[in-house]
């Protein structure tokens, strides 16, 4: 299941990887297509954060409205009140926007997996869905919590 996930991941990042000006430009526009939110990026990684405990505790409990809540907080989340990329060094800042990118694909698929296996009550693949969901979120933690500005 990992290699997977690795799989998916490092073929979405040379999917996603165009010149430096394109990626701000998509990057820009993925957080102008978001609901703007009074938040800090770090809050919304919170949020996010309990959206996947919803998730995980409605599978465990085997309550659909539980993970639908927190697959519609994870899909349809608000963009922070900042540039999220301004949270890392200049450096660092365009591998960021990929990331971004790339991971937001990545965590509404695993989401709508996870959704799409709950409605037909199938929970051991909602499971495995989430699981995938969790991966991605750790993935991108792993690349990049260490690298942003505190």
């Amino acid at each position: 299941m990992k290699k997977h996930l690795l799989t998916l991941l490092a073929i979405s990042c040379l999917t996603l990887s165009p010149l430096a000006a394109q990626a701000q430009q998509d990057a820009e526009s993925l957080v102008a297509s978001k609901r703007p939110a009074d938040m800090t990026y770090r809050e919304l990684m919170q949020l996010l954060d309990r959206a996947l405990a919803w998730i995980q505790n409605g599978i465990i409990l085997e309550n659909k409205q539980l993970v639908r809540e927190g697959v519609n907080h994870i899909v349809h989340h608000p963009a922070p009140s900042h540039k999220p990329w301004s949270i890392m060094d200049k450096a660092d800042q365009q591998g960021f926007q990929q990331a971004l990118l790339t991971y937001d694909k990545v965590l509404d698929l695993h989401a709508n997996e996870t959704a799409t296996a709950v409605e037909r009550s199938d929970w051991f693949q909602a499971t495995e869905a989430a699981a995938r969901l969790q991966g991605s979120c750790v993935s991108c933690h792993a690349q990049w919590k260490q690298k942003a500005r505190r």
